[in-house]
């Protein structure tokens, strides 16, 4: 009621005092009052200047008629207004039942519909909970209200803990740059480079789990402004009339359940270590730590290849040995791998190689052994090592890398990083860096050894017995 008095208030000033209908074209005259332009411009037709206002009497000036353009648009709206009601007041009273024509005046709980009387006769919502339109427009709008502040609540404690994994991440990352820093403390400039790697991998790990987390917190926001919208919706609805807001209730329902809020994204920090390279003085220490006593696997060893009864040298012969058949036999090349397989952690060891005119040492995937044999290996990814071969050095990996060495290597010290996968290789008369590869590691890793074909022996070294 108070909405028609409104109404009809409205509608009685937008009339035009002369015309008594809707202003058209408005003017303001000087005393304030507004008219039709039409009708304010015929009201005085003997007067040339100076008129008289038909409501006060105050005399103004022609010339002074000012469009009142606000005014204007305040009419269109209030005839909006009216027409819209009216519509609505004839919705409102069509509100029945499609089937019966009945006034819809109840609600199945089960089915989540508006049921007229007959509807309800058996066997229809038959064993249903029906009850009053009003009754149950009161159960769901407070049901929706709850069900959005309890959303709300819940999501506010999520974002809390999801604010807090960018603090974790900080104190794990500090952490991590602390033992990192000790780790590095006593090593040579070479060792102070692989630092940086390292802390500039780490930052950019974290970098991408900052991302991750700030978009995580989006979608939070994202969420909290579908819970708003959907409020905002409810709050709308609400104002319905009971049959009308109970309509719609099974989508708005839907919204609700399945809106639901993004899980928290859990920081988890890959553990950085850095690359102890094997150098003489400061690391002999950690050469000791990592060394490995390796021995070759003669069940592996070329036909023409002599394993040392030790099973730390190995020399190319002419004859072809008597061996039995074995599927991890290399037959191709004269190659033979380590007994040892790594899958995990950090491993040193040494090989002479003194002035051999031929050889390979390095790291090569056990399921190399599955394959056929042929040296250099000729798929990608399998295999690590630096090679003399027609006096050049090269570094092959996944790209073979000319290598430019001061001095003929005599010993090669070959380190294992599994974690961070590296493996780096040294030269034993400074123990000065010859070349790291960098990859990833999945299998277990076994030491790989080419002979080449002339008589000299390629000797496994215990690293204990290293003088400098």
């Amino acid at each position: 009621m108070a909405v028609e008095a409104a109404l009809a208030g409205l509608r009685a000033e937008i009339n035009c005092p002369i015309c008594l209908d809707d202003l058209r074209d408005p003017v303001t005259i000087e005393c304030g009052h507004n008219f039709c332009r039409s009708f304010i411009q015929q009201s005085s037709p003997d007067l040339q200047d100076w008129f008289l206002c038909p409501v006060c009497r105050h005399p103004c000036q022609e010339t002074h008629l000012r469009s009142n353009t606000q005014l204007g648009r305040m009419i269109d709206i209030a005839k909006l207004l009216q027409v819209t009601r009216s519509k609505k007041k004839r919705q409102e009273g069509s509100r029945l039942c499609k089937k019966h024509s009945q006034v819809l005046t109840l609600f199945c709980e089960e089915d989540q519909e508006v049921l007229c009387p007959l509807c309800t006769e058996p066997p229809n919502h038959q064993g249903h909970q029906v009850r009053p339109v009003k009754e149950a427009a009161s159960h769901h709008r407070q049901r929706l209200s709850s069900y959005i502040e309890k959303q709300m609540a819940d999501v506010q404690k999520l974002i809390s803990i999801q604010s807090k994994q960018l603090l974790e991440l900080r104190e794990k990352v500090q952490k991590q740059k602390q033992k990192l820093a000790s780790e590095f403390e006593h090593l040579t400039q070479s060792v102070e480079r692989e630092q940086e790697k390292v802390l500039s991998r780490l930052a950019e790990e974290e970098k991408g789990i900052q991302q991750k987390l700030i978009a995580n917190t989006t979608a939070f926001s994202d969420h909290i402004s579908n819970l708003k919208a959907l409020k905002k919706e409810v709050a709308e609805r609400r104002k319905m009339s009971d049959v009308k807001f109970l309509m719609g209730i099974r989508s708005v329902l839907h919204s609700c359940g399945s809106l639901l809020p993004p899980a928290v994204y859990w920081v988890q920090l890959r553990r950085e270590e850095c690359s102890l390279p094997p150098q003489y003085s400061a690391l002999q220490k950690i050469i000791q730590k990592f060394r490995e006593e390796v021995t070759l696997d003669p069940e592996t060893a070329h036909p023409n290849l002599l394993v040392s009864e030790d099973r730390k040298s190995v020399t190319s012969v002419r004859k072809e040995q008597r061996v039995h058949w074995n599927p991890k036999r290399f037959l191709v090349d004269p190659v033979v791998l380590g007994s040892e397989g790594f899958a995990c952690g950090r491993h040193y060891w040494e090989v002479q190689v003194g002035d051999k005119p031929e050889w390979a040492v390095g790291v090569c995937k056990d399921s190399l052994t599955k394959e056929r044999k042929q040296f250099p290996p000729r798929r990608k990814g399998k295999c690590w090592m630096i090679q003399l071969r027609n006096g050049d050095y090269v570094a092959q990996g996944s790209v073979p890398v000319a290598l430019v060495l001061k001095e003929k290597p005599r010993g090669i010290g070959i380190y294992l990083d599994y974690e961070l996968g590296q493996v780096s290789f040294y030269s034993l008369n400074d123990m000065s860096h010859i070349h790291s590869f960098m990859d990833t590691f999945s299998e277990v890793l076994k030491p790989y050894f080419y002979v080449g074909c002339d008589s000299k022996p390629l000797t496994i070294r215990a690293v204990r017995d290293y003088e400098g």
